[in-house]
């Protein structure tokens, strides 16, 4: 009997190994548009310092007007005091629909505040290796 308990555990504690590495998960993928900026996403702030309402991208986004700060009804669009490059390329944003307008560059790891030019005025969004 007890050489079967002996040969037993090893069993029993391969298997659980093997339970805990198969239920171990890769780090997930950002998810854009949630309201919450995760590593690889570029979050635009409804209020400057990085506060309030942030409308999360992880692709690129040529018009706001359809999008609104993710658990509120305000609109994205024209509606943005700060920023945040938690990504690992370049986020150019404009202040017209389609890439359009004045032509702004945040690097990766960026946050600052908008400029006169961009405050509340920024419409469309993409990601690139380069900058402007």
């Amino acid at each position: 009997m007890r050489r079967k308990v002996i040969v037993a555990l090893p069993t029993v504690a391969v298997l659980a190994l093997v339970a805990v590495l198969s239920a171990a998960t890769p780090a997930a993928a950002a998810t854009g548009k949630n309201g919450v900026v995760e590593p690889g996403e570029f979050g635009l702030y409804s209020l400057q310092n990085q506060q309030s309402w942030v409308l999360d991208l992880f692709v690129s986004d040529d018009n706001f007007a359809d999008d609104v700060f993710p658990g509120s009804t305000i609109s994205a669009d024209n509606n943005t005091e700060s920023y945040w490059n938690d990504d690992s390329f370049w986020w150019h944003v404009f202040t017209g629909a389609n890439y359009t307008g004045s032509h702004g560059c945040l690097p990766p790891d960026y946050r600052g505040n908008a400029s006169a030019t961009f405050k509340n005025t920024i419409s469309s969004a993409y990601y690139s290796s380069s900058s402007c």
